[in-house]
């Protein structure tokens, strides 16, 4: 061996012996899942990044021609049969490829690209752990909202609340609120929060309704409301009808009835029974006509539509915990339509038959677009292990007792997903996370654009029943829960494609339809502006979910101006509710801004 060639092969083990571990994990699985040589030479959507990527060093020209193959051919033929012969079981680490003459910088270089973080993203863990500080036996969380003062609401798994600063990684990182939901005056004794739902008020504070945590039941018939300025707790003048423990919340357009500002809740113990709470007078009211829909599933997977209607997605939970199904009588969609201020009626969809997957204890989320189909609704996974691989989509944008869902498809990973989160990001694509019990397990990202998936960096803890995961205003992903007091930071992939874009200056509040001007330096390479909804998730459940693009102009004036026309949808307001979003800018390699918190009146 030649001094050149023992100085690159020095080098080449000095940087495989500093591999980031879940990358190498990647590109071991990747080496020993392979049965052909094509396995080893597939094609990857996205071209390399020139910042990260060696290989451009080495021969530009080449690497134009091969820049979508991870391996060459007669390569990837060669590792194969070195792995065959020498490692039947599998390489264990990268150094055992050291020996083959073939495999040289070149193609390490290739193999720590394609398996990098920006393409899979990167998990880390919060540096501190979540305290115990309730009367509960378990630990960890199990509702995670986030506020617009920046700072997370967790209600935790030992029946109590508090803050959690995702920007403060020092031990004063959690917070006590003023007082305990049990310490407002009149409270009920006994009554827990925990196992409630949840939904933003216009103002900001949060509602959550029902609840009584481990028990008992029977007392959760009444709504707290949390100030995330003022941190104080305080109770609804009035209570519900209808005691619920797993219930759904969901928040309807403004003025929908008057001046008013609801928010519907609907289960809790199996029945449907759906109430209005109205934020005006504090009360509650039944749905006195049309609620005739029995909901068999606890946390029932609904969403507003775009055109006012309640959409049943038909995920949920049937009974609680973490067990499996199948649940008869779970897979009948529909949607309900508003009549009256308290009536209604539902409309049946997609009737049960065997070819349905049970999709209870599954995810759904609503994709919006401002291209048709503008409406769409994608379910994953269940608690049928025969079905729960799969994913189904439908096309929601208008809506008769015709419509269906599209066929089930497999997930490209094959992976069973139960229980999982399934997180919108702003630049519109699905991260699909947790609901595997065995750690660093896999997650997927969906791109509405190409419905297509893309395997992400596997989480490294078992996140699976009363799991929260939940978008932050920095991009990143937070997860928690699984009577687990670790919290874990998901950075996806477009965090790694470049320097981020930076809103300058934006104003505090804006009007439905109205047009207004944000200000950044990089506003010529600004490609989308979107509003996200802020995530109040529990259960791994949050049908409140969505990320609203604003069609905006370029300033050729003032090259650091955008002109944005807030979103509007007509009334009642149920494309855009009132209330506090997260305003997110994309550039051209489609990494976002930091968020800035914008009020839409």
């Amino acid at each position: 061996m030649t001094t050149q060639e023992t100085s690159s092969q020095t080098n080449l083990e000095a940087k495989t012996f500093k591999l980031d571990p879940a990358i190498h994990r990647r590109i071991l699985n990747f080496l020993n899942e392979a049965v052909q040589p094509e396995d080893l030479a597939r094609e990857r959507v996205l071209p390399p990044n020139p910042e990260i990527d060696p290989i451009h060093e080495d021969n530009p020209e080449e690497l134009k021609l091969k820049q979508r193959n991870i391996l060459d051919f007669e390569v990837a033929k060669e590792i194969l049969e070195f792995r065959d012969q020498e490692y039947p079981l599998g390489f264990r680490n990268l150094r055992e490829l050291l020996s083959l003459k073939v495999f040289d910088r070149r193609h390490l270089n290739a193999l720590l690209h394609h398996f990098s973080n920006m393409f899979y993203g990167s998990w880390a863990v919060f540096p501190q752990s979540i305290p115990r500080r309730g009367p509960g036996g378990y630990d960890g969380v199990v509702h995670a909202a986030l506020l617009h003062t920046g700072k997370v609401l967790f209600i935790t798994a030992d029946e109590t609340t508090m803050l959690w600063n995702p920007d403060d990684a020092t031990p004063a990182a959690f917070e006590d609120p003023i007082n305990q939901p049990h310490q407002v005056p009149d409270a009920a004794a006994g009554y827990s929060v925990l196992c409630g739902g949840h939904s933003f008020l216009s103002d900001g504070r949060l509602l959550v309704l029902g609840g009584g945590g481990y028990g008992p039941h029977s007392k959760a018939k009444w709504g707290y409301k949390f100030d995330p300025t003022s941190k104080i707790w305080t109770r609804t003048a009035g209570s519900m009808a209808h005691a619920r423990w797993y219930p759904t919340t969901l928040t309807l357009g403004d003025q929908r009835i008057g001046n008013s500002h609801e928010i519907l809740v609907v289960c809790g113990h199996g029945g449907g029974d759906m109430e209005i709470y109205d934020e005006a007078s504090d009360s509650f009211s039944e749905v006195t006509s049309g609620d005739d829909k029995p909901f068999p599933n606890l946390y029932p997977g609904l969403h507003l539509l775009p055109n006012h209607s309640v959409f049943y997605s038909r995920t949920g939970w049937a009974s609680a915990g973490a067990g499996g199904g199948p649940f008869a009588g779970d897979d009948q969609s529909g949607y309900f339509i508003f009549t009256g201020a308290n009536t209604g009626i539902w409309n049946s969809i997609a009737p049960v038959s065997p070819s349905m997957p049970d999709r209870t204890k599954g995810m759904s989320v609503v994709l919006l677009s401002n291209t048709a189909p503008y409406v769409r609704i994608l379910v994953v996974g269940g608690a049928d292990a025969s079905t729960n691989n799969t994913y189904e989509i439908i096309d929601a944008t208008s809506l008769s007792p015709a419509m269906n869902w599209g066929p089930a498809q497999a997930f490209p990973d094959g992976e069973h997903r139960s229980l999982c989160s399934a997180v919108v990001l702003p630049d519109g694509n699905v991260f699909v996370c947790g609901g595997i019990q065995r750690s660093n397990s896999p997650c997927t990202m969906f791109n509405p654009q190409t419905n297509s998936w893309s395997p992400m960096a596997a989480l490294p803890s078992i996140r699976d029943y009363h799991s929260v995961a939940l978008l932050l205003p920095s991009g990143q992903v937070m997860m928690a829960g699984w009577n687990n007091t670790s919290i874990e930071i998901y950075s996806p992939p477009y965090l790694f494609g470049g320097a981020r874009p930076i809103i300058s200056n934006a104003p505090a509040l804006v009007h439905h339809g109205q047009s207004f001007v944000i200000e950044s330096p990089d506003a010529p390479s600004i490609v989308k502006v979107v509003l996200v909804r802020p995530m109040a998730v529990t259960h791994e459940t949050d049908t409140e979910q969505k990320v609203l693009e604003m069609p905006y102009i370029h300033d050729h004036v003032n090259p650091t101006r955008l002109t944005l026309t807030a979103p509007h949808g007509g009334h009642p307001h149920s494309l855009a509710q009132q209330g506090y979003y997260m305003m997110f800018a994309i550039n051209v390699n489609g990494v976002p801004s930091i968020a800035n918190w914008i009020y839409l009146h």
